[in-house]
């Protein structure tokens, strides 16, 4: 049985309930995203590196796996787990860096393009349906989600 988050909401606190609803909506957005996505046989992280790799070979950027890390912000292990996935789904392709040999660049195979592709098609129909409740507020979210982001001094040492 479902706990109804709203009785929950009655007995926290204000600040309690924002950092509540947030775990709550990106719990229901994942949730959501692996349904959308599961036919492809497609992470969130899976894309989130696709999508970055294909920025870096649109823009003529080498893609290393340290910069792809950090562009996307996924920690560097993390990163080499899920390439070394998309390596074997024949959607990647790495090679010794000639300027760099300890370094290997990281390009998309047609493959990858493909499933690129298919995944656009996809992501926007699924965001568009997700965040439709918020009509003409979307904006408004998305600059107060901008803030939280830009806003480095949250975080209090304990």
């Amino acid at each position: 049985m479902q706990t109804n988050y709203k009785v929950f909401l009655l007995n926290i606190t204000d600040s309690e309930k924002t950092g509540f609803l947030l775990w709550k909506v990106n719990n229901l957005w994942q949730r959501e995203f692996k349904k959308n996505f599961e036919h492809l046989d497609l992470t969130h992280s899976q894309l989130v590196l696709l999508f970055t790799i294909l920025w870096g070979e649109t823009n003529q950027t080498e893609v290393s796996q340290k910069s792809l890390s950090d562009k996307a912000g996924i920690d560097p292990m993390t990163t080499s787990t899920v390439l070394r996935t998309l390596q074997k789904k024949g959607w990647i392709k790495r090679k010794f860096n000639k300027k760099d040999s300890r370094t290997k660049l990281i390009s998309l195979t047609e493959n990858g393009k493909t499933i690129i592709k298919n995944a656009t098609k996809i992501i926007k129909k699924f965001n568009t349906s997700f965040f439709s409740p918020l009509k003409d507020q979307q904006n408004q979210f998305q600059q107060n989600l901008v803030t939280l982001l830009d806003d480095d001094t949250y975080v209090d040492e304990i």
